[in-house]
């Protein structure tokens, strides 16, 4: 009861029930934290027709939730057609418009419900069109690759088309189904794909927001908003100071990777609870929760731990699997400064931020394996000839 009572009076869960996720959209786009035309701009014109307080105003039906949620960040949407619809949250909203150029929210609910009955994530497809649309702008592919269609920033009906064309994998469609890493490398530029280990970037540009430079390149499936969404930190200032996870400024660099550390291991604890990251439950409430349940008496950092505990036996996995510390890397366009909008100029300084994320953790500073020592201390300790036996190059 307390925790429902602290939710419905939290900030954020008050703007999530009445503008929804996507109403973030105008603060992100004020920032240069929201990207465009596939992370090359930092300014969309049409930002306002989209947005989650647009939506509000203009095509909501009534508002959704999850069963028993107080939050309520769901949309029902109503259309021209008068058919109520599931309306789209920031990602999809950001993917098909400002990504796309398109500036219409009616075509973006549309192309989010497409994906739906497709069973397509639609971060992902909208990331490989936007990255088919950029490589048609900059010529290096043409119309003779494409099937004989333009790829013009804005075209919602050709967006609609690649959609049908990916899901039944047919022409153009055939390629687009391999992702954004296959067709840049179909295309002889890797470097262009905003992906993390065959995971496509979801629409938190890095350069705007410091800490997703880490949350991308560390998480462990790749390019990932749901291992920490540590953007909420850097732009709304989202804290939980009773477990070391304070405010520093959004651009900040090295001196904020404990923080991300810490948001990493939280949100890892908070997952193997099952909890929704909207519920912003204060941790000391969680720790009452989970103690009433449990008859356990738990203590905050013995929380921590086992997030702590949880990112390293997934980082071992990863190891088995053949991912490296080579692997932890951004896309080589977020290390070059947006022209324009909130965060324009701004240089990402990803490596030294790598490396402290390495001391952090206590993992090699060359190969990123957790060191001995540190999986010792986690009671970890029947892993360690996983990682450092002499097969595995240790």
């Amino acid at each position: 009861r307390e925790a429902n009572i602290a939710l419905r009076e939290d900030n954020f869960s008050r703007a999530a029930r009445e503008i929804g996720t996507a109403g973030i959209m105008d603060y992100m786009h004020y920032l240069g934290e929201m990207p465009s035309r596939y992370f090359t701009e930092g300014v969309f014109e049409g930002v306002e027709k989209v947005s989650g307080i647009t939506v509000a105003e203009t095509i909501l039906n009534r508002v959704s939730a999850c069963h028993g949620c107080v939050i309520a960040c769901g949309r029902v949407v109503k259309l021209t057609d008068g058919i109520n619809r599931k309306g789209p949250e920031y990602e999809t909203t950001v993917g098909f418009g400002p990504n796309l150029g398109i500036d219409d929210i009616s075509a973006i609910t549309m192309l989010g419900e497409l994906c739906d009955r497709y069973g397509m994530d639609t971060i992902s497809t909208s990331n490989i069109l936007g990255l088919a649309f950029l490589l048609y702008q900059e010529g290096v592919l043409n119309e003779t690759d494409t099937g004989g269609t333009p790829l013009r920033w804005g075209d919602a009906e050709t967006v609609k088309d690649l959609v049908h064309s990916m899901a039944q994998r047919q022409d153009f469609g055939e390629i687009l189904a391999l992702g954004s890493k296959a067709l840049a490398d179909h295309f002889h530029v890797p470097e262009i794909a905003a992906q993390v280990n065959n995971l496509e970037v979801p629409y938190h540009d890095p350069r705007g927001a410091t800490g997703m430079a880490l949350s991308y390149a560390t998480s462990p499936r790749g390019a990932c908003h749901n291992h920490s969404d540590y953007f909420l930190v850097d732009v709304y200032g989202q804290t939980f100071e009773e477990v070391g996870i304070d405010f520093f400024h959004r651009q900040e660099g090295v001196e904020k990777v404990a923080n991300i550390v810490r948001h990493q291991d939280w949100r890892t604890m908070c997952n193997s609870l099952v909890l929704c990251y909207f519920a912003n439950v204060a941790p000391d409430t969680v720790l009452e929760l989970i103690n009433h349940v449990s008859g356990f008496d738990y203590h905050l950092e013995e929380l921590m731990r086992i997030g702590e505990r949880a990112w390293n036996l997934k980082r071992i996995i990863n190891h088995r699997m053949g991912l490296m510390g080579a692997n932890d890397q951004l896309p080589k366009q977020f290390y070059k400064p947006l022209p324009d909008g909130g965060s324009a100029g701004y240089v990402l300084p990803f490596d030294e931020m790598l490396a402290a994320y390495y001391e952090t953790r206590g993992w090699d500073p060359k190969t990123g394996r957790p060191t001995s020592e540190r999986l010792q201390m986690l009671g970890l300790d029947e892993y360690i000839g996983d990682i450092w036996s002499e097969e595995r190059g240790g």
